[in-house]
């Protein structure tokens, strides 16, 4: 697998999170797990990036940042394995979205994106969701990426809209590849973006909402 090389964010990105960031106006926690011992560069490179949504946003964005190994409880709830990762977690204590990547790039969209709804803004499949929501298993949808893949967006935004409208039946997990190359390596991933969904046979590009949603019910949707 090609290594990716890590550059800092450049401008357009930093503006872009400055100027996205400014649409928050309810404040919202998110949980990270880092490991600051064990690989303390990463570690430096993933909360430099962090630290500017939450710098920008206002005082409105805060971390609760917890080091692997110090809660080990909470580690066992959520089932961290490795870090960075970053939790969506609702006031029940869901797990909606995590984060095995860090938002940046053609990330940085959808990121704030999922950051305004999980606030309260609108969600445009919330009402979709919500009809078909007796029909939907408790899933799990695993996006795989990279930071410069233009299509994983699209799924990305998609499957994290999903989750925030499911009240904690649909979990996301978003996966850089090129960070964690070893679940890359276990999917065979040949592409991105490249969805599992319930550990089925794979979804690689890019699909629609109605083909993703139909996977997770096997059924006609209610509209």
């Amino acid at each position: 697998m090609i290594e990716e090389i890590k550059i800092p964010a450049s401008y357009v990105f930093k503006k872009m999170i400055r100027e996205e960031m400014k649409k928050l106006t309810k404040p919202v926690k998110l949980t990270i797990f880092t490991d600051k011992n064990r690989d303390y560069q990463n570690y430096e490179y993933t909360m430099s990036i962090l630290n500017l949504y939450e710098e920008n946003s206002n005082g409105m964005l805060k971390f609760e940042e917890f080091n692997i190994g110090n809660n080990p409880d909470l580690e066992e709830r959520y089932k961290i394995e490795r870090a960075p990762t970053i939790l969506f977690i609702d006031n029940e204590g869901n797990e909606l979205i995590r984060y095995l990547a860090a938002p940046q790039g053609s990330e940085i969209q959808p990121f704030i994106q999922a950051l305004l709804i999980f606030a309260g803004a609108s969600n445009y499949y919330e009402s979709v969701i919500q009809k078909n929501l007796n029909r939907i298993v408790s899933s799990t949808i695993k996006v795989m990426i990279t930071n410069s893949c233009a299509y994983c967006p699209q799924m990305v935004s998609i499957a994290s809209q999903f989750a925030l409208a499911a009240k904690g039946k649909i979990k996301v997990v978003i996966i850089d590849i090129m960070e964690n190359p070893d679940i890359g390596e276990l999917y065979d991933t040949s592409s991105v973006p490249y969805t599992i969904i319930n550990e089925k046979e794979p979804l690689v590009g890019c699909y629609g909402p109605d083909e993703i949603l139909k996977e997770l019910i096997g059924e006609n949707l209610i509209f």
